[in-house]
């Protein structure tokens, strides 16, 4: 009797997948490839074979079938991937007692955004990442519309994004945010524009002058060959003369032709240099302020590993505006007045300087 019992315990754990089953199901799901998959997992391809095949066999379904050179999930991959990566979740959660070491890592840390928040947001942590881990590697990544799949499949670590039509509630329990600012935009142009001139003769510009050109538009990705951009205002449809992923590219455009840009108002005079622009009065600019975030899956949520490397960003980030704020403060006391190259930035829930 004891016999008996004990093999229909075995058959049912056969039925049931383990943790190596799921994490070679997850790695699947992610790279569509075989062998790129037992490579990531340091597996041979015979054992990758044997898994596949025992995981149609539980959940009674191919799961993956081929699509050119790809392996393509079934809808019942699809409806399972989500609570696998759950469980997966909870495994790693688990105590362990291997103490974290940042000295240690060799991670690849994987960024999308677009240039200009790399400049603003990653260069200034630089230092203090590699002071304590010298052998991690990143990744900048240029920003895709589906920003979110990338977050939860694991192409991307972390977003730093910033479009006016972000609704960060309805993103899902699944999604974690750090809300930096508020940051208006404004105009410019090349001082050779009419509406510089216009300006520089003292007369007063009206948003319907703005009717009469064209614009520079920041574009966010692609989305199945068809560009896609994050703008409003006049900046929409035939309005728009070039689209660019490329913020830093915008000034000198401008130089070149009659053109319109917008260039967030807080780094717009470190943008433009001493390049021949002319900055428009901001009321012409009616769209509200926009909020960049730092935006991450509950994948890593809980990881040891990114949670030093959130912190360290937006510690970094904290100490360069406190550093900004003593530079201000000895130029107001020595000239008696703040520097107007300098503005003072609005105070923010996590205290984190504009881009």
């Amino acid at each position: 009797m004891t016999e008996i019992l004990i093999k229909i315990d075995n058959d049912m754990a056969q039925d049931l997948p383990n943790s190596e089953l799921l994490r070679f199901l997850a790695e699947f799901y992610d790279s569509r490839n075989l062998i790129s998959t037992a490579n990531r997992l340091g597996k041979g391809s015979a054992t990758c074979f044997r898994l596949l095949a025992q995981a149609r066999e539980i959940f009674e379904d191919p799961l993956f079938v081929k699509s050119g050179r790809a392996m393509m999930p079934t809808p019942k991959m699809d409806s399972l991937i989500g609570e696998i990566q759950s469980i997966l979740m909870r495994i790693d959660r688990l105590p362990s007692p291997k103490v974290f070491s940042p000295k240690e890592l060799t991670q690849d840390f994987r960024i999308g955004c677009i240039d200009n928040a790399a400049l603003r947001f990653i260069v200034p942590s630089l230092a203090n990442l590699y002071a304590q881990a010298p052998n991690i590697r990143l990744s900048i990544i240029s920003i895709h519309e589906h920003f979110q799949w990338a977050l939860e499949k694991g192409n991307i670590d972390i977003v730093i994004y910033a479009p006016p039509n972000l609704k960060l509630r309805e993103l899902g329990k699944k999604f974690h945010y750090e809300t930096l600012y508020n940051t208006d935009h404004v105009y410019v142009v090349r001082n050779m524009h009419p509406l510089a001139i216009k300006l520089r003769e003292g007369k007063q510009l009206k948003r319907s002058d703005l009717k009469n050109y064209r614009f520079i538009a920041v574009k966010y990705g692609y989305s199945e060959g068809k560009i896609t951009t994050d703008s409003s205002g006049f900046e929409e449809g035939s309005n728009i003369a070039i689209d660019t992923p490329y913020l830093l590219t915008v000034p000198h455009m401008l130089t070149q032709c009659d053109l319109i840009g917008r260039l967030p108002e807080s780094s717009v005079k470190e943008l433009i240099g001493n390049l021949p622009l002319t900055i428009l009065p901001k009321n012409l600019v009616a769209d509200p302020a926009w909020t960049p975030v730092f935006l991450w899956h509950d994948r890593t949520h809980f990881d040891p590993a990114h949670q030093w490397f959130r912190s360290v960003l937006l510690r970094s980030l904290e100490e360069k505006r406190a550093k900004k704020r003593q530079e201000s403060k000895k130029s107001s006391n020595l000239f008696g007045e703040q520097d107007a190259a300098e503005p003072e930035l609005p105070e923010h829930s996590s205290g984190i300087f504009s881009f």
